[in-house]
């Protein structure tokens, strides 16, 4: 099976999907746009240009500098912009989904038309659906801003079309703000700083109550027009995601570098190069995903070690404590706690 990979180099974004909302935002608040576009491959009469594209990369450069200008509030701007911006089918098209269930596998499915660099995988307690955000690939500094961009807009999305935004929980591995006063208004749910995994609770009932916005025809029209962009912008991983996509479906039996890199069609050696060329390693990337996903589980204070260990594909519950001290530097009880 050959999957289409993007990495830094991809000119996979086109300008007015999200980089000239962003440069808008960043002006408001006093940015220069020469200086924004300075040393990127971005010139000033792109961005009037409809199918004019940049590489992943120069999105990170202008993340970089928009965070310099200190205004806590940006990614939750940009995230409204986002989903409101009427150049961008997929936007237009989430309002007229069913339900929660139906905008999020329209969401997921086209993500690479509005923010490649983020995926998600569920996961399923009594309560809650859990939406665990991960980086696609390698994101840098710039890492706690997307995925922060991500969580905004996945909470205003539900907020907007259920008016129940107050029932979801959020963590953020991100450290506190300095002025949490700041950004508090744009959180209608309980947010915690500084946790182990970027996770996002939404309950059950929320799934599949009925949007009011719901229109067939139109979330069909809107459909078709995502496809039509495919042609031009192919869709494309992230390999980080590939990757941890595979290991997550194979759970809890082990799936070697050579399986893996066969199931993208190429070799082992070329898998390691390209992971050394964004800084990672596939055994990093595996315990990685195994990390976050045994905090989730413990988070549920329901298993024992043994039964956690058996699920992440440990033979026994020692080597599992051992792997988990290592990652998070304490033990599993330290964090078997159900969230608030």
């Amino acid at each position: 099976m050959t999957v289409a990979i993007f990495d830094h180099n991809e000119k996979n974004l086109l300008l007015q999907h999200s980089v000239t909302a962003l440069l808008h935002l960043a002006q408001r608040r006093g940015a220069c746009l020469h200086k924004l576009l300075h040393g990127t491959q971005i010139f000033e009469q792109d961005l009037s240009r409809p199918d004019s594209r940049c590489h992943h990369r120069d999105w990170l450069t202008l993340l970089g500098r928009c965070q310099q200008l200190a205004s806590p509030e940006l990614p939750f701007i940009l995230a409204d912009a986002l989903l409101h911006n009427p150049a961008l089918a997929l936007s237009q098209s989430l309002p007229k989904a069913p339900h929660l269930a139906g905008c999020l596998r329209q969401l997921w499915y086209f993500r690479h038309q509005m923010l490649p660099g983020v995926f998600t995988l569920v996961q399923h307690t009594e309560q809650y659906r859990v939406l665990l955000l991960k980086p696609a690939l390698q994101l840098g500094p710039q890492q706690g801003f997307i995925l922060n961009l991500a969580m905004a807009l996945l909470v205003q999305l539900i907020q907007h079309h259920t008016g129940r935004g107050n029932n979801l929980r959020v963590q953020l591995k991100q450290a506190a703000p300095s002025h949490p006063a700041q950004i508090s208004s744009y959180w209608p749910c309980p947010v915690s700083f500084g946790q182990p995994v970027d996770a996002l609770y939404i309950p059950h009932e929320l799934w599949f109550q009925p949007w009011p916005e719901h229109h067939a025809g139109e979330f069909r029209a809107y459909r078709r027009a995502c496809y039509q962009l495919n042609r031009r912008l192919p869709r494309q991983r992230g390999l980080f995601e590939i990757l941890q996509r595979q290991l997550y479906r194979t759970m809890p039996a082990t799936l070697s570098l050579e399986q893996a890199a066969s199931l993208l069609g190429c070799s082992s050696s070329s898998v390691k190069r390209l992971l050394q060329q964004q800084g990672s390693s596939y055994a990093a990337l595996a315990d990685d995903l195994r990390c976050d996903l045994a905090t989730l589980l413990l988070c549920q204070g329901k298993l024992s070690n043994k039964q956690l260990a058996s699920q992440l594909g440990y033979s026994d519950e020692h080597n599992f404590r051992r792997a988990f001290k290592r990652w998070t530097g304490n033990v599993p009880s330290s964090l078997r706690l159900p969230v608030s």
